[in-house]
């Protein structure tokens, strides 16, 4: 091959991780306008491999050049900007940005349209897919298909030179890979170089020019399409010779074992079926048609209607919990999720699901854990360093045989699989497919959902075919074909779904449950909340609106809006500042110290510079511990709030110090009845909130507290992002303090320690997530003015302090479950896309 015509160039590439070799000099390279598949086994190295192309993973020795230019610099936004985008296969989406935010941070900076047009031009780049997406919902409300898609039309808009497809067709149906493939052969007509990597053989050859094959982090051989079989890659690719795909059907099916009656719910017509006890069932259909909502519901995770019975008994499938205490198993899909907890370890996730095999009176037998987790690994075959590595470490085709093993120790009398060879190589399908025909032989029914045709024709006794939550077609025996799913899916649902798509934009009340269960949900929950409270102090008390009254108010708001500001900075990356309370007032007691009518101008200015000081560096401080000293955010600011406190009670011990009178006169200046800093702190939460979702820094922030990992391979600089946002909480707390001089008028060590609790709550209840990635700074208003106006009624109704505390805790809780079910009610139906 010619390598000045190669768009993507690697030449001995090594990486190693803890206990593993991942790549040991691979030598690859993509010319321009061919497909060039690369496939391998789990965990042979192929997405490690492009994750080095990428920028996202740093090799330990190697090089990389993209466009003929060598990678200078290894990161996702070189890589990019040089030309180079990916699709992973785990999509890099941030689940708490809309679907046009996610796009706009896929593509290089050049290439990005202004806020204005982003959603119009977000919808374009969407339609290539052919799928019915809302550009302006969060990520999270997508299925698991509509966030691949999303991810592929971020790799698409980057209009790159070289485009990698990490097992891009997973989660599709048979019309959205078709729709796929055209796209792909239009690139490699334009002279795009493709790499396209998939564990479907049948994919590979139907679209490939050239084929490598990766194992054990070693290339085992680049053969032209028409130079190589289907049985030979299978043959290189496990290491081995795989002789039967399948296994064989069941002979006899035996007696019916599961009976479901009439299964319904907002996405599902009335299923009724029944499961024999040796057989294996398939769901079929176009995407979003109620097969995956019909296995959930079977397995407890989505709600129903309707009754289930195993062995004649009825059994309660109200939630996964009971679903599996009755027998009904669910392996789910999306396993990043629902399937492991992957900062556990593999012996931890696999064993949780066999405790009831492994203890006795509550206490673990070592020896029984070890011999059942080492079966399981050796049967699934996990490749791993030890069992007691984390799943998050693993490749995604083992991570995803933890899930099976989990599933299968769970002692099913039901197996339910959503996709259980997703991201699986060849060799081990094969291993996963006589695993479940085992499984059935041995008397446990297995219902299988897959997006794969081939698979569900090679493995299962009979096919159910789903189309606007119904079954339209049920295939037996020789019935089943790809072909035969294919027709029945796509000619029961095209017109059905021409039908639908109008529906969901004429639902009644859409835009007020869209509105309610966005960010900015809560503030409508707050504002009710004030205005009852205002009413409810007004009748007890006609001074309660008083000019007086309503000005003292105000004033007292002044501090904790940029408190609560500077808070919700830092929550929005998933941190916490404990220290804004103690770091208000330890800018005071400094402030006592040189601003007072003791001292000309000239101290007041060191006095204001020392507080900046003082204020940035403890912001950096706290960054610096939570991002580089790797410190949890709670532990590294109580550390500081404590530091804070301490140094703030050594100056002084007793309040002291006068806070010099033109400065309090100036931060208490009135426009009309409002003290003009709160006018500040408003306008600054406004200029917050549009920052947020206006300015790509503030897409950075959300960002990066969404999902920290798919942010940096997004291109975002997640630890400048972490650092700077505590030093602008710290920078927010200034201004605070500032008030809280006027305010006190004098150093008071302990003025500021009620304020991090209150700005948290106030925080909280603004509808901010504690996890990152979510929150409004209009909510932040609405939340420090509902705490003010509570405290106020409460002193005018003659209440105990305790109830200054417990009214915000009650409106918060109620707030939160009216939002939570409002959220709930908004999700956009499947059957709906």
């Amino acid at each position: 091959m010619d390598e000045s015509s190669a768009r993507l160039v690697m030449r001995g590439v090594t990486k190693r991780f803890p206990g593993v070799l991942a790549l040991d000099g691979v030598d690859f390279e993509a010319q321009a306008g061919e497909i060039h598949a690369l496939v391998g086994g789990n965990g042979a190295g192929k997405s490690t491999l492009m994750a080095v192309a990428s920028g996202a993973v740093k090799p330990d020795s190697g090089h990389i050049a993209i466009a003929g230019r060598p990678l200078a610099e290894i990161s996702p936004v070189a890589a990019r900007e040089q030309g180079l985008a990916i699709a992973f296969q785990h999509p890099t989406l941030l689940p708490d940005l809309t679907v046009t935010e996610n796009l706009m941070l896929a593509v290089p900076a050049a290439k990005r349209p202004r806020f204005g047009e982003a959603t119009r031009w977000a919808t374009e780049k969407l339609r290539a897919m052919g799928m019915p997406i809302d550009a302006t919902v969060p990520v999270r409300a997508l299925t698991l298909a509509e966030k691949q898609a999303v991810e592929i039309c971020g790799a698409l808009a980057c209009d790159p030179s070289v485009v990698i497809f990490d097992e891009p067709t997973e989660p599709f149906m048979s019309a959205e890979t078709e729709r796929l493939f055209e796209r792909i052969r239009e690139l490699a007509a334009r002279g795009v170089a493709v790499v396209y990597i998939s564990h479907r053989l049948p994919d590979v050859f139907a679209l490939a020019d050239r084929i490598t094959v990766l194992r054990d982090g070693q290339i085992r051989g680049t053969f032209n399409r028409a130079e190589v079989s289907e049985q030979e890659v299978i043959t290189r690719v496990a290491g081995r010779e795989v002789t039967s795909l399948f296994p064989d059907h069941a002979a006899d099916p035996g007696e019916p074992v599961l009976r479901v009656e009439d299964l319904t719910s907002d996405r599902l017509g009335g299923v009724s079926v029944a499961l024999a006890r040796r057989e294996i069932l398939g769901l079929a259909g176009v995407e979003g048609n109620g097969q995956r909502e019909f296995i959930r519901a079977l397995g407890g995770a989505a709600p129903s209607r309707g009754r289930v019975l195993i062995e004649g008994r009825p059994v309660d499938v109200s939630s996964p919990r009971r679903a599996r205490e009755s027998g009904v198993v669910l392996m789910p899909q999306e396993r990043h999720v629902e399937g492991v907890a992957t900062i556990h370890s593999v012996r931890e996730n696999l064993a949780v699901a066999a405790t009831d095999q492994t203890s006795r009176a509550g206490i673990i037998a070592v020896q029984r854990e070890d011999q059942l987790v080492e079966r399981e690994v050796v049967e699934l075959g996990v490749k791993l360093a030890s069992p007691d590595v984390a799943v998050g470490t693993l490749s995604g085709g083992n991570q995803q045989k933890v899930v099976l093993g989990r599933s299968l120790l769970s002692d099913p009398k039901v197996l339910l699989c959503d996709e259980p060879t997703q991201g699986i190589d060849v060799g081990v399908r094969s291993d996963i497919y006589h695993r479940l025909r085992d499984t059935a032989d041995g008397g446990v029914p297995v219902v299988v959902l897959s997006s794969d045709n081939v698979e569900l024709a090679g493995l299962c006794d009979r096919v159910l075919v789903f189309s606007k939550g119904r079954v339209v077609a049920e295939l037996v025996g020789d019935g089943i074909t790809d072909n035969a799913i294919t027709e029945a899916a796509l000619t029961s649902s095209s017109a059905e779904q021409a039908e639908r798509a109008p529906a969901r934009e004429k639902a009644p009340g859409r835009r007020w449950r869209k509105l309610l269960s966005s960010e900015q949900g809560p503030s409508a929950f707050l504002i009710a909340a004030i205005i009852a409270l205002t009413i409810v102090g007004a009748a007890q008390n006609e001074r309660f609106l008083s000019s007086f009254n309503i000005a003292s108010m105000l004033e007292l708001l002044g501090p904790l809006l940029f408190l609560s500001a500077g808070q919700l900075i830092v929550m929005l990356t998933g941190g916490i500042d404990l220290s804004v309370g103690p770091l208000c007032g330890a800018l005071v007691v400094v402030a006592s110290f040189y601003v007072t009518d003791d001292y000309a101008v000239g101290w007041w200015v060191l006095g204001f510079v020392m507080m900046v000081l003082v204020a940035g560096g403890i912001g950096l401080v706290n960054g610096s511990l939570v991002k580089f000293a790797r410190v949890t955010p709670v532990v590294a600011t109580l550390v500081t709030y404590m530091a804070l406190q301490g140094f703030s009670l050594f100056m002084r011990d007793v309040p002291g110090g006068l806070i010099a009178e033109p400065v309090t006169s100036l931060l208490k200046v009135k426009i009309g009845p409002v003290p003009w800093p709160v006018i500040a702190g408003v306008v600054l939460l406004l200029v917050l909130e549009l920052a947020s979702r206006r300015t790509m820094a503030g897409l950075c922030l959300r960002g990066t507290g969404s999902a920290d990992q798919a942010a940096y391979k997004r291109g975002i600089p997640v630890t400048r992002v972490y650092v700077l946002a505590y030093v602008a909480g710290s920078v927010c707390t200034l201004f605070g303090a500032f008030l809280l001089a006027a305010q006190t008028g004098i150093g008071d060590p302990t003025a500021g320690i009620s304020y991090t609790l209150a700005s948290i709550t106030a925080v909280v209840l603004g509808g901010a997530s504690i996890f990152g990635g979510r929150g409004s700074f209009i909510g932040v208003v609405f939340g420090v003015l509902l705490l003010q106006v509570t405290q106020n009624t409460a002193a005018f109704a003659g209440l105990s302090q305790a109830w200054q505390y417990w009214l915000p805790g009650l409106m918060a809780l109620v707030a939160t479950g009216l939002f939570a079910q409002v959220q709930h009610r908004s999700k956009p139906s499947a059957l709906s896309r």
